[in-house]
């Protein structure tokens, strides 16, 4: 299994096993990951999202590091603190689409910044990826700041989002 590392992360791509355990049996999953066990309870809004990627990940699993969720595991704790989830295989302009959360009890410690960082680093790494993408509802100030420092550029915007890019 591949896995990302940094100074303070452990970034784990997350096979349809593990994707299921996490939207039904997070304990089960801290068990077999062996991970410390973490007063985070993924909410209905977040099981909706891995849902879906676990549909994806089981249409196409030898591919499923481009369409599931990578957990983000704090090296210090041992513990889950948040998620990146890759939207698909790059497409033909070689862009893949990220969204990412931190659980409240961790936010703000830089985790995500330095997740996403490894995670697009990896990610440009590829031969078949040319941009890293990722969107944010106007109003989230935190999630433009994890983008900011991890050196995206705002190229557009709808009514709603701001679209940042990775080259």
């Amino acid at each position: 299994m591949i896995e990302l590392s940094t100074q303070r992360l452990r970034v784990i791509p997350l096979n349809a096993k593990y994707l299921e355990l996490l939207i039904n049996e997070e304990k089960t999953l801290e068990i077999e990951l062996s991970l410390s066990s973490a007063e985070v309870f993924v909410d209905e809004e977040l099981k909706q999202g891995l849902k879906f990627r676990l549909s994806k990940v089981l249409e196409d699993e030898q591919n499923y590091i481009w369409h599931t969720n990578w957990l983000i595991v704090s090296k210090e704790k041992n513990c889950i603190v948040g998620g990146i989830m890759l939207k698909g295989l790059p497409n033909e302009k070689g862009e893949v689409v990220i969204g990412y959360y931190t659980f409240s009890h961790y936010q703000g410690n830089g985790y995500m910044t330095e997740a996403v960082t490894a995670l697009k680093n990896w990610l440009l790494r590829q031969s078949t990826v040319k941009y890293v993408i990722a969107d944010t509802d106007k109003n989230n100030l935190a999630s433009h700041r994890v983008l900011e420092k991890a050196g995206a550029i705002l190229y557009t915007e709808t009514d709603a989002l701001y679209f940042w890019r990775f080259v």
